[in-house]
């Protein structure tokens, strides 16, 4: 089971944007910055520089994030107690989080009852809270 985007197997589309991007800045910098006039260089090179370090940074919080249902994360938690295994779920884990009164559903993949808005990752392989599609380019 995939914890978040940094994990293996890596997408192409992934692969591609870590090589994009530096390329496309790199780039701007090398071959547009030159032929523009001095006025208009320096803040449009700071613009550029500043919109692609940003979109790295956010890149990187989006991938670092592990979506899990919290209902499994709990379960899995348990699990790795009863075995007498060492936690490799997120630090922070709190018990306190699941509300039994939420409405829930069964997923028949990891065979237990999860949030209503969860769904199954067949790319991640667990059941993510608050589903909406597996994104290529961030793997998660």
């Amino acid at each position: 089971m995939r914890r978040n985007g940094f994990e293996k197997p890596y997408n192409p589309m992934q692969i591609g944007t870590w090589l994009l991007l530096p390329t496309l800045i790199l780039q701007f910098v090398f071959f547009a910055t030159p032929i523009l006039p001095l006025a208009a260089s320096i803040p449009c090179t700071i613009c550029v520089v500043a919109c692609g370090i940003s979109t790295a940074y956010f890149t990187y919080w989006c991938c670092k994030i592990d979506p899990i249902d919290t209902r499994l994360k709990c379960h899995l938690h348990e699990q790795q107690q009863n075995n007498g295994e060492t936690s490799t779920i997120q630090n922070g884990f709190n018990n306190d989080e699941i509300n039994d009164d939420d409405p829930t559903k069964f997923c028949w993949v990891c065979g237990i009852d999860v949030h209503e808005t969860s769904m199954h990752c067949k790319f991640c392989n667990k059941c993510v809270e608050n589903f909406d599609h597996h994104c290529h380019w961030l793997n998660s």
